[in-house]
């Protein structure tokens, strides 16, 4: 057996007694443990193998912006016409021009202004939306039941949802409560690959939004107010830390439409998507609402489970966010972060010493790897009964 199956095995067996460990003590005593998991592109293609990685989703042909005429305009402007494909850090050297233009009106070129460059950023935002819904299966609600579709036909699939509902399961036989959910989500992806697998997990008849509170409160979802989405339990926390498909801005607040839209419409009202770019701009009010939602969370978490995020240099606001998991090493003490990804470990493990840069020193938090998918993971944890 090879290092990384013996440490597979151990991360397995280690997440399963943690788990088992943390629900059996007295809650009489403390307050109920905390398990989150930040959610990158890995796992969305742990649910669904076609979901586009970053390298897929931001590349584009000159071609899918001939029916977008600002994004057009700007290509002229700064001369990039002639380009016949933008790769991913090309994608990223555009949008940071964009930024800059936005963030510094003083300097900005003479052709461009406040109207055209909001046109070009929303324009993105739409061609990003349609090359994802090309690519897989968003997962939106039937128009009728307002519940998330899936064929949820694959083993990966299955044993996804089988982790999950175990550990709904263990929650329950330990007496957590209803209002005291065992885990909650932190995810950088736009898609409504968690809605979905909590619709499996649950076992309820009320739409499965109606419990995530999501850091803000739309006006409305899928069209109706608030109030006609009742029961409204909103007690495990589904924060989106990079917008997602169904944000709609609004002069009031925020919009939710997980229902499908049509090209048109998206044009019409383009979701809030953070784009990547050399430099992350999230100066809209939405992450002035989320951010902190999250480090609060990320505070009170004992057990943080990493999926398919390589914690990536660029991504600089996001990994302080991440590091808020433990402010001290004194904060640090007594908490695990668990890591499953494909990736090298080795870049990963040191990305996350660096965040973390006490670790090494303190030992805390436990660090714990998984070399793999993490439908793999799952069905592992499942397998070994770790998790009852």
């Amino acid at each position: 057996m090879s290092r990384t199956d013996v440490s597979d095995d151990a991360t397995v067996d280690a997440f399963g007694r943690l788990i088992g460990s943390l629900l059996d003590q007295n809650l009489d005593q403390r307050k109920p443990q905390v398990v989150t998991f930040w959610c990158g592109a890995g796992f969305s293609k742990a649910w669904d193998p076609r979901s586009p990685t970053d390298g897929e989703l931001f590349a584009i042909d000159l071609d899918d912006i001939r029916d977008f005429p600002n994004l057009q305009h700007l290509m002229h402007v700064i001369g990039w016409e002639d380009y016949r494909h933008l790769d991913f850090e090309r994608f990223k050297n555009l949008r940071y021009v964009l930024d800059m233009q936005v963030r510094y009106p003083d300097i900005r070129n003479r052709y461009f202004d406040d109207q055209n460059l909001r046109l070009s950023i929303n324009e993105l935002r739409t061609l990003v939306m349609r090359r994802f819904t090309a690519a897989c299966d968003i997962h939106n609600v039937d128009d009728a039941s307002l519940r998330f579709t899936s064929p949820y036909d694959s083993d990966g699939q299955r044993a996804i949802v089988r982790l999950f509902s175990a550990l709904e399961d263990r929650a329950s036989s330990a007496n957590l409560g209803a209002n005291w959910p065992l885990y909650h989500f932190l995810t950088t992806n736009y898609d409504f690959t968690i809605e979905t697998i909590l619709e499996h997990v649950y076992r309820q008849n009320a739409p499965v939004f109606g419990r995530l509170y999501r850091g803000v409160t739309p006006q409305r979802i899928c069209g109706g107010t608030i109030w006609e989405h009742l029961p409204r339990t909103v007690d495990r926390n589904v924060i989106k830390i990079n917008g997602g498909f169904e944000i709609l801005p609004t002069a009031q607040g925020f919009d939710f439409e997980y229902r499908q839209r049509s090209d048109a419409e998206i044009r019409q009202e383009p979701p809030l998507l953070i784009l990547p770019s050399q430099v992350q701009d999230y100066d809209e009010p939405y992450f002035h609402q989320v951010f902190p939602k999250a480090v609060r969370l990320l505070r009170e978490t004992d057990v943080l489970v990493i999926v398919g995020y390589s914690m990536p240099q660029e991504d600089s606001l996001v990994r302080f966010i991440l590091r808020q998991l433990a402010e001290s090493p004194f904060d640090a003490t007594g908490k695990h972060v668990f890591v499953i990804d494909t990736k090298n470990h080795a870049t990963i493990k040191s990305r996350l010493e660096e965040m973390f840069f006490y670790l090494p020193r303190t030992g805390w938090p436990r660090e714990h790897y998984f070399s793999g998918r993490f439908e793999d993971f799952c069905q592992r944890v499942v397998e070994q009964g770790e998790v009852r």
